[in-house]
């Protein structure tokens, strides 16, 4: 019955939409990908917005594109169980009664609003001791404040303020007023008593306009009719909640044993582990996500990841590097690869800037040291990681684009001194579809993704390389404190 059952998870990005229909064993039955079309000029090099009908649009060319795929492939549309959407977290959109957008959405790296979240900070400072982090200008809840303080006329018209996956759930069932918890807590909402809390009173404007709130993997509704005709899916398919699309990666890869960790290495570096408790750090580095049945996400991003090979290597041939820079690690360069200036974590450091030393000349020993440098970085996150959390030497689960390299997958291993597993699919879509199939099949989210996650291959830690992995990166170590970083 698993097998025959089909679940949708849609995947809400950047740069556009990715639907997948997933079997309740697994097997990715069909996918579609669309591309947004059209942007919003940015008044400031800090602001970034998109308008919210271009997810739409995308999101029904990329279903009716999955369900013709189905239909060729013999596989009819009733097979659909249901379909769950994840989305960027923070992400904020002014949705008026009827569900339309009244200006464009303000997105989760826009940075305007950072008065906003000072003063949420001072506002609020019990509940952040409570839950372990500080407001910063992206999450949804200083952007909120924003859009009141600065655009009163559209403010006043909201009846709505929603996350991009909510919007996108409007559309497809009609109930534009719900949210999940993975979303809603960059707006605020108390992930431990769950619910609104009571300190947001005094923000009564904004109060009256949040959505409510369930768990991910809740049944909210169903597609409507004109859902169903815009997108393809079968009109009354139920509608289950989403996630944040950092949430959905970590169901992807697996992640449900305390002490191991996901992590998705794309244009940033971006950890979550998993706990039976929520976790807090004394500097406010992580903050934690929940997962359904009291299971905690601690995480957290570093600026490090992928996004220098674009900048350094772009017109190089990722393959062709990986095969020539593999004879040359363990490498003797001690780098950190950052592209652009300043740090999140493992430490918070506006200033730091990446470097290389000694300079190599070689593009090849280069690029083996950028890889190598990353991983010194992760074991680094680790390290903090464990310390908050109350755990050591957990295996990592890996998605992103980065993990697609056998070369960087075994120098994790070797570097991190952990298991590093690649799951057959790590997409945040496939997630969203976990959480389809979790909100209307099984029994719970961790049944769904002990169902339907497969392993594609382990890399584990290479005997007699782990000590000069050791030596080199106390030597990175001693970098990172010379120039004020630790």
């Amino acid at each position: 019955m698993a097998e025959a059952r089909l679940f949708v998870g849609i995947d809400v990005g950047t740069g556009g939409v990715r639907a997948l229909a997933v079997s309740g064993l697994g097997e990715v039955a069909g996918q579609a990908a669309v591309a947004f079309q059209g942007t919003v000029p940015s008044a400031r090099a800090d602001w970034h917005e998109q308008p919210a009908e271009a997810w739409w649009r995308a999101v029904c060319e990329a279903t009716r594109t999955l369900v013709a795929k189905l239909k060729t492939a013999g596989r009819a549309p009733d097979r659909l169980a249901a379909v769950a959407v994840d989305g960027t977290s923070g992400t904020l959109v002014a949705l008026d009664a009827t569900g339309q957008p009244l200006r464009p959405a303000i997105l989760y790296n826009d940075g305007r609003a950072e008065e906003e979240a000072e003063e949420l900070n001072a506002l609020a400072g019990e509940f952040c001791q409570k839950l372990g982090y500080r407001f910063a200008p992206s999450f949804s809840l200083a952007k909120v404040l924003w859009l009141e303080n600065h655009e009163p006329a559209i403010f006043e018209k909201t009846a709505i303020l929603a996350h991009q996956t909510d919007y996108v759930v409007g559309r497809l069932s009609g109930e534009y007023g719900v949210s999940d918890y993975s979303n809603a807590l960059k707006t605020g909402y108390d992930l431990v008593d769950e619910c609104w809390p009571g300190w947001l009173t005094g923000l009564s404007s904004v109060v009256s306009r949040l959505p409510r709130v369930v768990a991910p993997g809740t049944p909210v509704g169903r597609v409507s009719a004109q859902g169903a005709e815009n997108t393809g899916l079968p009109e009354g398919l139920a509608v289950i909640s989403g996630a944040s699309d950092g949430t959905a990666a970590a169901l992807a890869s697996g992640l449900a044993r305390p002490g191991d960790y996901n992590s998705t290495l794309g244009t940033t570096l971006v950890f979550k582990g998993i706990s039976s408790r929520l976790c807090r750090h004394p500097d406010g580095l992580i903050y934690c996500h929940k997962l359904p049945g009291g299971l905690w996400l601690p995480g957290a991003a570093s600026n490090t990841g992928c996004e220098w090979m674009g900048r350094w290597f772009g017109e190089l041939d990722p393959a062709e590097m990986d095969r020539m820079a593999g004879p040359r690690l363990p490498s003797r360069y001690i780098a950190y690869p950052l592209a652009r200036r300043g740090e999140r974590f493992p430490r918070l450091c506006p200033e730091a800037e990446g470097f290389c030393e000694p300079q190599a000349d070689d593009v090849v020993d280069r690029y083996a040291a950028c890889i190598q440098g990353v991983a010194m970085v992760e074991r680094l996150g680790y390290a903090v990681l464990d310390e908050a959390i109350g755990t050591r030497g957990g295996e990592v689960l890996s998605t992103g684009g980065g993990s697609r390299s056998d070369l960087w997958m075994q120098c994790r291993a070797d570097v991190t001194g952990r298991v590093v597993h690649r799951p057959a699919c790590g997409e945040s879509a496939f997630g969203a579809a976990v959480l389809a199939a979790a909100g209307s099949h099984y029994g719970s989210v961790g049944e769904a993704v002990g169902a339907m996650v497969r392993r594609e291959r382990s890399f584990a830690p290479r005997q007699g390389i782990g000590d000069r992995y050791g030596e080199l990166y106390e030597q990175f170590l001693d970098e990172w404190k010379a120039r004020g970083y630790l």
